[in-house]
């Protein structure tokens, strides 16, 4: 990728040398962190080199006196508060950066959708279905709304509008995706601000992976904590006689028993519990209403899959997680997951590690391990 905001804009911190430097600077470092705990191969699963990003925020900068606004980032290095203008990002999907121009022309046009916006996110996919939210400092009414109607005739895409305590829908507040894992195509729906994979070619091979490692397991259950919007419940569903899914998120939950059903899928259960709430369940120390329906004794569970935040895992969650023949834990902090690991090996081996590069050009990457019940 070859961006004219290198060294000016702080989004990308790690370009000097291109691609292949940055994810071997990555992959390097990941192999030494956990060199005391692995020393079999990694698995590289690399970014498209530049319109990779379905996810995608940018502030407003209105120029004084001026009805002209840009899109404007957070300059690089210590200038923290300071923003740069700019034109073009070519780390966002090609559905974006076709869109980012016409509509900021659109709005630069009208005072009622122009005055006091603070920024923009886009939401899109692989099947570029778009979504756009426009945040502002001031309360939206009826004329914001009749603008913003006519905009997204124009543009053909959703618009949200947003400010404190309001939300106001154009169209819808969702996109509906087509991605493929283990060469099978699955439709699902990402909600407006609520967790989706940033980078929907990574997420591809993420899945896919994770599916490979697994296997064909028809024969056993499978317990995932910390579900999400089904991301990997409902292709995993394909490879186990039956699921149990657990999630906190009243939407998440709700958003992924809509993308089984978009899939025909019908042998995942879900459950809005913590992990920490699961545990106290499957010990039978406390009973949930929320649970009233699972009968957790039915399950034949060897499989425990987890992809936590990035603080990881609880200490009472890593005591449930070995009591399980294997372990497949995705990881978007590879710091918590070496930590996490140092308890795990004690009694389990690491059988395969993958890197992820969700996030191109930073240092950030996220990481996936298996490991198995030593005997």
């Amino acid at each position: 990728m070859n961006c004219k905001y290198f060294g000016l804009c702080g989004s990308c911190n790690l370009y000097e040398g291109g691609y292949k430097q940055q994810i071997n600077y990555k992959a390097d470092r990941e192999k030494d962190r956990f060199s005391d705990l692995y020393s079999g191969d990694f698995s590289i699963l690399e970014s498209k080199d530049s319109n990779y990003r379905g996810r995608a925020e940018f502030r407003i900068w209105h120029i004084t006196d001026s009805d002209k606004i840009y899109y404007a980032m957070a300059k690089a290095g210590d200038e923290r508060g300071k923003f740069i203008e700019i034109d073009s990002c070519p780390m966002v999907s090609d559905h974006i950066a076709k869109v980012m121009t016409p509509l900021l022309d659109e709005i630069s046009k009208s005072e009622i959708l122009r005055k006091k916006l603070f920024s923009i996110e886009f939401l899109t996919g692989n099947s570029g279905d778009m979504l756009t939210t426009l945040i502002y400092h001031k309360k939206l009414d009826s004329s914001w709304e009749e603008r913003a109607k006519e905009l997204q005739e124009r543009l053909k895409l959703s618009i949200i509008g947003r400010s404190r305590k309001q939300k106001l829908v154009v169209g819808n507040d969702y996109i509906s995706d087509t991605l493929t894992f283990g060469g099978e195509e699955y439709r699902f729906k990402h909600l407006e601000n609520s967790f989706s994979q940033p980078n929907p070619s990574v997420n591809e091979k993420m899945v896919s992976w994770v599916m490979d490692q697994v296997g064909d397991s028809s024969e056993r259950d499978l317990i995932e904590l910390y579900c999400g919007a089904g991301n990997f419940t409902v292709p995993l569903s394909k490879r186990f006689n039956k699921v149990l899914a657990t999630e906190v998120a009243k939407s998440g939950i709700a958003t992924a028993k809509e993308n089984m059903a978009l899939n025909g899928v019908e042998n995942i259960s879900f459950a809005r519990v913590s992990s920490e709430e699961f545990t106290e369940a499957i010990d039978e120390v406390r009973d949930f209403y929320r649970l009233k329906d699972v009968d957790l004794r039915s399950y034949d569970l060897d499989t425990i899959f987890v992809d936590p935040p990035r603080a990881g895992i609880d200490s009472e969650t890593i005591k449930l997680l070995q009591r399980f023949k294997r372990i497949v834990y995705i990881s978007c902090n590879p710091e918590t997951l070496h930590r996490d690991l140092n308890i795990l090996t004690s009694s389990h081996r690491i059988d395969s590690m993958a890197l992820f590069d969700q996030f191109p050009y930073t240092k950030h990457l996220e990481m996936g391990t298996v490991l198995t019940i030593k005997e």
